[in-house]
């Protein structure tokens, strides 16, 4: 029986997704995600027909590749909330071959989509495996909200249109700020253009019929649309219905109205728990993927961790078992206490410690300089009131002789005071020193270098201790993936 379905949602950061993950679950690859680091590995995932991405002309050549372009979108997109790409997915007909499928769909999608400016990342699915299974060919569509400019750089979504009075001028809100209006730059997501997408794709599948010689055909509107009852209706007569004309309300036409309103009611129903139950077919798959993928990421890393434990019980003897015991229960510990499942876990949180690690240093960095700043000030006006005075009695001094011979005899302690003046000036042209002030801030600046060295501590050793380990898994992991290739 020939099946319309076409339905669209959007992929957000708001509800925790993203566009990286989602166009690497659709095209069933790996793809490094940039945005919130790691991969996204779905290779594993069954019933990917083939997979494209389809560029409307101003596009640049280098979206073609998949992880580019949503990297690039996840870059541009800078709100923690942003709205990243609306993903389209409508049924293909089990009455028309695979090739005709993919043909109309195409066709579909290059008329209606990239015609439109539109970035499509075209993925087939015919994810039926066993023999009674009923076939669900589908085809997801990809496309970034965001519109390209004609140069093809990334344009607006969005635009302010002011609200203004009958002289043109802005009205300001409550808060005294001007009122606006934010206008879409596309009319992809009006519902106007929604539903002519949706009579579009009922066309182009009913002229595929057609040209089969198939007499099905399918309906984009709702069951309500369509006038179809659920609950059958009496039969009125010439006579009700001319009454009914008249505006004169009779039992039968109550009876009607009645069963209307509750096939409406059902309808609208039914059309949710279908919806519901397709979402918890799709989760039902993902989290089924997710769980096969975990599987075989720990086994390889317990494998892993299995090789280890050989190698460090060889390299002690039976007497110093515990050393070895110890070194296991260690490495198993950390494991579980930082959440880490496959080797690329090992990886990504050595990572992140070193990063934690440089960004602390960094912070020490930053606050050590400020407090050589204020040492430096410091030292100047210490040694710019010591030797002021040797200063003064030199400037008193009235006989050029005996100036000189002064001037001489303090020379050193001259030189001091003029170049700590000089310093000081450049800073405070006034010479009024805030000595108090510099104190404190000196010693805040210290403050927050010795509340940073129990971080530093402690992301110090972890990172250490990540770094040993990972490089012993690594290593086993590396010579069975050797010892396997060679015994092939």
């Amino acid at each position: 029986m020939a099946l319309y379905h076409f339905h669209v949602d959007r992929v957000s950061r708001g509800a925790g997704q993203s566009a990286v993950a989602a166009a690497a679950y659709r095209a069933g690859e790996k793809l490094q995600d940039d945005y919130y680091g790691g991969f996204h590995d779905y290779t594993k995932k069954g019933g990917v027909i083939m997979s494209e991405i389809l560029l409307p002309e101003n596009a640049p050549e280098r979206f073609s590749d998949r992880q580019t372009l949503w990297n690039e979108l996840e870059k541009v997109e800078k709100h923690p909330k942003a709205q990243l790409a609306y993903s389209f997915d409508f049924a293909l007909q089990n009455e028309l071959s695979r090739e005709e499928n993919i043909r109309i769909a195409r066709e579909f999608i290059m008329q209606n989509f990239v015609a439109r400016g539109m970035i499509c990342d075209v993925a087939f699915h015919d994810p039926g495996k066993g023999e009674d299974d009923i076939p669900n060919p589908h085809v997801h569509v990809l496309a970034p909200i965001r519109p390209l400019k004609e140069d093809g750089s990334w344009g607006s979504k969005q635009h302010r249109e002011y609200v203004l009075d009958e002289n043109g001028n802005r009205i300001k809100g409550p808060d005294g700020e001007d009122l606006f209006n934010a206008v879409w730059d596309t009319d992809w997501g009006r519902p106007e253009t929604l539903q002519h997408w949706r009579a579009e794709w009922a066309r182009t599948v009913n002229e595929a019929f057609e040209r089969n010689g198939i007499p099905e055909r399918v309906d984009h509107r709702s069951y309500i649309d369509q006038g179809l009852d659920l609950l059958p209706q009496v039969h009125e007569g010439p006579k009700v219905r001319a009454m009914e004309a008249r505006g004169l309300k009779t039992d039968k036409g109550e009876w009607n109205r009645f069963i209307k309103s509750i096939n409406k009611a059902l309808t609208k129903i039914l059309n949710t728990f279908k919806s519901i139950l397709e979402d918890i077919e799709e989760r039902k798959k993902a989290e089924a993927l997710a769980r096969e993928e975990n599987r075989a990421r720990a086994k390889e890393l317990f494998e892993a961790l299995g090789d280890y434990e050989k190698e460090i019980r060889q390299k002690y003897t039976y007497a110093r078992g515990k050393i070895a015991s110890r070194k296991m229960l260690d490495l198993y510990q950390f494991v579980l206490n930082n959440n880490i499942h496959d080797l690329e876990d090992f990886k990504d949180y050595s990572k992140l410690m070193y990063d934690k690690l440089s960004g602390i240093r960094q912070e020490m960095k930053g606050w050590e300089e400020k407090v050589k700043a204020c040492d430096k000030v410091l030292e100047r006006y210490k040694i710019y009131k010591e030797f002021r005075p040797v200063y003064q009695k030199w400037y008193r001094i009235a006989d050029p002789r005996k100036k000189k011979a002064f001037a001489e005899k303090y020379e050193p302690q001259l030189n001091a005071y003029h170049m700590a003046e000089r310093e000081l000036k450049k800073q405070y042209p006034d010479m009024k020193i805030p000595v108090n002030k510099l104190i404190k801030e000196r010693d805040g600046y210290k403050a927050q270098i010795q509340a940073l060295k129990p971080d530093l501590e402690k992301y110090k050793k972890a990172a250490s201790q990540a770094y040993a380990f990972k490089k012993q898994i690594y290593d086993q992991h590396k010579t069975r993936k050797r010892e396997a290739e060679r015994s092939r």
